[in-house]
């Protein structure tokens, strides 16, 4: 009977982590129907879900996961997929995208993340940074149909009374109409 399991890989970045986590899973008879990978200040992350047709049990699928690697390098942990997972968080929400700038303090994400969830907003995804003094945060968020978007932005740009920050949010369809990067090769002379 298949079975699926939720894999998450740990390890000081190198080349071929993916690479080695996709071979064990197809040895164990497995596939991987999604994958999300970030590296992090020099530390790779991966999270993947996974089918096997046969039965599979998280122990073997961990050793064989570890065995892609040197000993001890790759942090892994493995659980059986839980499938009501993949329901929407928020049932009526609109993706917006928030992305905060200004000098590095202690506690921003905090700030953020807490007003967010105060809120009922979800976070689909986060990338945040620091830059020398500088600060970056980029959220993708659902928020809940009917909630004033712009009360939020102010609310947000409240969270630093210093005014030193600056938050922009965007419905999704905006940020993606302005922000389109095209990745298409052009011949020369044909710009």
């Amino acid at each position: 009977m298949p079975k699926d399991f939720v894999i998450t890989v740990i390890s000081i970045d190198r080349v071929g982590i993916v690479a080695g986590l996709s071979e064990a899973a197809l040895e164990l008879g497995g596939n991987i129907d999604a994958l999300s990978q970030t590296v992090v200040r020099g530390y790779f992350t991966v999270i993947a879900t996974t089918r096997f047709d046969k039965d599979m049990d998280a122990e073997t699928i961990k050793g064989a996961v570890q065995a892609k690697g040197a000993p001890g390098e790759l942090s892994v942990v493995v659980r059986e997929r839980d499938l009501s997972a993949g329901r929407p968080v928020i049932k009526d929400a609109e993706t917006f995208i928030l992305t905060t700038t200004g000098p590095d303090r202690k506690g921003i994400i905090y700030r953020i993340t807490s007003y967010l969830a105060s809120r009922g907003i979800n976070i689909a995804d986060l990338y945040a940074t620091v830059e020398g003094t500088g600060f970056l945060l980029i959220a993708q968020l659902e928020v809940p149909v009917g909630l004033d978007v712009e009360r939020m932005q102010m609310d947000v740009q409240d969270l630093w009374p210093e005014g030193d920050v600056k938050v922009t949010l965007q419905h999704q369809n905006v940020f993606l109409a302005t922000s389109h990067v095209d990745f298409r090769q052009t011949s020369p002379g044909k710009r």
